[in-house]
């Protein structure tokens, strides 16, 4: 699912050097490399400037590389996004929790910041909605995933 081992060889960077790079243990870094680990959304926008990359990038949404335009919009809660574009989109909290195979509660607590939307549960957003994972964290305000 993520390109992290792709991007850290492309530095010739060993595991444990990445993993000093971003303050944590080699063994725990490793596990980001095979998926095993969940990512924060926090260590990813971590990664995607470290390496240059969009978000969308290392999560396999896109092989464009090139990282999109920043976002104009500072210190914003990245989940108010999530109600944004739900509602540009003319849809209730239900419908979004049954895509997701949760319950409406769960879902809105994504909305409201309760509690952190997994990275998963945010590539299926990105992909439902065709929108980049970039713009749904206020990294870019550029909405479609960069195809071309």
């Amino acid at each position: 699912m993520n390109r992290l081992k792709e991007l850290r060889n492309e530095k010739k960077l060993s595991q444990e050097e990445m993993a000093n790079i971003v303050n944590m243990s080699q063994t725990g870094y490793s596990q980001y490399e095979r998926d095993v680990r969940n990512i924060s959304i926090e260590t990813l926008k971590m990664f995607s400037a470290f390496f240059n990359v969009s978000i969308d990038y290392i999560l396999g949404l896109t092989d464009i590389k090139k990282p999109y335009k920043k976002s104009s919009i500072i210190n914003t809660n990245p989940i108010h996004r999530l109600k944004e574009i739900r509602e540009d989109k003319d849809l209730l909290q239900e419908q979004i929790a049954k895509i997701l195979n949760m319950s409406k509660k769960g879902y809105s607590h994504y909305e409201t910041n309760y509690c952190e939307i997994p990275i998963k549960k945010l590539i299926i957003l990105a992909k439902f909605y065709n929108t980049s994972t970039d713009y749904l964290l206020y990294q870019t305000d550029e909405r479609k995933i960069n195809k071309n």
